[in-house]
């Protein structure tokens, strides 16, 4: 069986930006009802408070003919985001300056501790020689994100093209990504 999650990453907000950005996506969740105002400890399969689903959380869903979705944790920190949805394969990295594709875990491994414990790190690419930041770099399927904001809904049907669209649409100019997985 297993727990799923859906998340909605703005890849672009920095870490002052984060709270800013969150706060119209909740305002707005919260008036559709599709989440609750308060966000608790125990919605999600985390230590982060969720917002508990709102009666309207159905606007969110494809096909809402399932049972009833757990919270959603909204996080404005630091967070490395990932996804295991299409895993077969470890994720593979593009660059963002020549566009190669990239398929050396070993080049990212430093950057990521790195990134995850100061939230600064460069990885320079084996094909241009270029140096870009970590959080740049692209990820097959939307493996990784590595982000100061993020919307994961817990255990929820699977999420519309038109409402992530909606969420999207709060974070102008902003590059999204979402990472869809099971535990």
């Amino acid at each position: 069986m297993g727990d799923t999650f859906q998340t909605i990453v703005d890849r672009d907000a920095t870490p002052e930006d984060a709270p800013r950005l969150a706060r119209p996506v909740v305002d707005w969740l919260v008036a559709e009802g599709i989440v609750l105002a308060g966000a608790e400890p125990g919605w999600a399969l985390s230590d982060h408070p969720a917002h508990p689903p709102g009666p309207h959380w159905h606007k969110a869903v494809e096909d809402a003919r399932w049972g009833a979705p757990e919270g959603v944790a909204v996080y404005t920190e630091r967070h490395i985001f990932w996804s295991n949805y299409n895993a077969g394969d470890s994720p593979t990295g593009s660059c963002p300056r020549c566009g190669t594709a990239v398929d050396e875990p070993s080049l990212f491994s430093d950057a990521t501790t790195r990134w995850h414990e100061t939230g600064k790190a460069d990885v320079a690419c084996p094909a241009c020689a270029e140096t870009v930041p970590l959080e740049a770099w692209n990820w097959s399927d939307d493996h990784l994100a590595f982000a100061h904001l993020g919307f994961e809904f817990w255990n929820w049907p699977w999420l519309s093209k038109e409402f992530r669209a909606r969420v999207a649409g709060f974070l102008p100019g902003h590059r999204t990504a979402f990472l869809p997985g099971k535990i």
